[in-house]
């Protein structure tokens, strides 16, 4: 296996983008007297990954200087739509709901743009069929929890299921798996049919196909649990080495990033506990004003990671995966 197939490394790939969530998605049944724990450290890296977006928005002048208007106007707009939400649904708005929907398919779509990542290590592959079969295997889960967990107790199917109305017949969610199936099957095909197989790629897909298609039907807690924790941990691997490499190109317009990339380890786990006591601090201060703004800023980027961070496109990639 070459190395080059590793979008980082075999052990930083296997730990933080294909297997290292299993960790997390099998300790609570292992381990149930620390299943607060577990679900705890899901949430704390899932809420302090997103703030990752914002220092290579707002400590980047280049960045910044290229949409002023919307990084200003951004910021705005989301914390008072979401404060809107609170005022007038105190209690639990159904913008619940739309955060839930951009967080699912928000993940999905990453999954898809690391797939292409390692499309282009291998210099195989096929752009249509690894965002059918990223993206039917993201449906499926969702699917199978809408059609048959639709009553089950919880904010989310309570939500979801008041947004969207009448939970999906049953054989829609079996057709979508079938796709699902069918697409994978095209798109082994089409890797046997490459120069050479990329195990990686490979095994990252089994991944996501078991993380959409399988954790759903075991436990709809374990997939909060597994989908929050390798999100994150895929999205501050990727910005880390990505600032590494820029601050090594110096191409950032910001003494703050390129000091942090040259000592990324030290500064992505300080960056970590410091936006994570910061939350923790503002919750025990106010619950409202925490909640308005986790959940503004969680829009927001949704929105400027859309901007600056789309894998799938050959430049953003290069940008990550660039030869040290």
């Amino acid at each position: 296996m070459k190395k080059s197939h590793w979008i980082i490394s075999p052990s930083v790939d296997l730990s933080c983008i294909s297997l290292g969530w299993l960790a997390l998605f099998a300790a609570p049944s292992l381990f149930p007297q620390h299943s607060e724990t577990f679900r705890l450290i899901a949430v704390t890296s899932f809420v302090a990954h997103r703030y990752f977006t914002f220092p290579l928005v707002y400590l980047d002048r280049i960045e910044f200087e290229r949409r002023r208007l919307i990084y200003v106007v951004t910021p705005v707009l989301c914390i008072g739509f979401v404060a809107l939400c609170y005022y007038f649904r105190i209690d639990e708005p159904e913008m619940f709901a739309f955060w839930y929907l951009f967080n699912y398919f928000h993940f999905v779509r990453q999954k898809y743009g690391i797939l292409r990542i390692y499309s282009g290590k291998g210099q195989w592959g096929n752009k249509h069929l690894d965002a059918w079969t990223s993206y039917l295997w993201g449906i499926a889960g969702f699917g199978y929890m809408f059609a048959f967990q639709a009553d089950v107790e919880g904010r989310v199917m309570h939500y979801l299921h008041t947004l969207i109305g009448t939970p999906l017949p049953p054989i829609a969610s079996q057709a979508i798996y079938a796709a699902a199936i069918g697409a994978t099957i095209a798109w082994l095909i089409c890797e046997w049919r490459g120069p050479q197989i990329n195990p990686p790629k490979l095994l990252f897909l089994a991944s996501v196909a078991f993380m959409y298609g399988v954790v759903p039907i075991l436990s709809t807690d374990a997939l909060f649990i597994a989908t929050s924790f390798s999100h994150a941990a895929e999205y501050i691997a990727l910005v880390a080495l990505t600032v590494r490499n820029k601050a090594k190109q110096d191409a950032f317009a910001s003494p703050i990033l390129t000091r942090a990339g040259n000592r990324i380890v030290l500064y992505t786990a300080g960056f970590i506990v410091v936006v994570s006591g910061a939350l923790f601090g503002l919750k025990s201060l106010s619950l409202m004003a925490f909640l308005v703004f986790t959940y503004g800023t969680s829009f927001m980027h949704f929105i400027y990671d859309g901007m600056i961070w789309k894998l799938r496109r050959p430049r953003v990639a290069r940008a990550v995966v660039r030869s040290e």
